[in-house]
């Protein structure tokens, strides 16, 4: 594919990004992709076989942008407080990231196809948090128990800032890391 076909591709992905994040996949059609992009509704064929290859696209696009971020980072060099903070920010920065997870858990509530993705999120999620926490807490089944309560308050964290503007999330967060550094200094 050559850089202006990539380029394109990526436009279409973007959109649907934000076209399902915000009206829902089931709810969006491929015109309004292709009208967001600027690109004619039949060219998104050219690059996308229906519109679930495209939400599958819009996922692996999220996966390795995330991965290209925070994947470099040695282990042993993050502080804990510091990843929950800017976890945190997302909810103010990109709220987009959440609607899109939300999303995305809701069809896979609803079965096949999109369960078997929405499992491998947040596997992934857990197993992200869990690699960190074990250099940690040096007991791995333990580490992936904080790690999948911590998903846990994270998306429900978002959902509340999301839904209630009012929501105090930084109190709740720095209610969070202090949970969080006191299991960590008791180990």
């Amino acid at each position: 594919m050559n850089t202006r076909d990539k380029g394109k591709r990526q436009r279409l992905i973007d959109s649907a990004y934000k076209e399902f994040s915000t009206k829902g996949f089931n709810n969006t059609s491929i015109k309004d992709i292709a009208k967001n992009a600027n690109i004619t509704p039949g060219l998104v064929h050219y690059y996308f076989k229906n519109k679930e290859e495209l939400l599958l696209s819009v996922q692996n696009d999220i996966q390795t942008k995330y991965h290209r971020k925070y994947g470099t980072e040695e282990i042993s060099q993050i502080n804990p407080t510091e990843v929950l903070l800017e976890i945190k920010s997302r909810v103010e920065n990109d709220p987009l990231w959440y609607l899109w997870r939300y999303e995305l858990y809701s069809l896979g509530l609803k079965g096949e196809p999109y369960q078997k993705e929405v499992m491998n999120i947040l596997q992934n999620g857990r197993e992200s948090l869990s690699k960190p926490l074990q250099n940690l807490i040096n007991n791995p089944s333990k580490a992936h128990a904080l790690a999948s309560i911590l998903l846990a308050c994270f998306d429900g964290l978002a959902l509340q800032k999301i839904i209630d503007n009012e929501f105090d999330i930084d109190k709740t967060y720095e209610l969070l890391i202090e949970i969080s550094n006191g299991l960590l200094e008791g180990e």
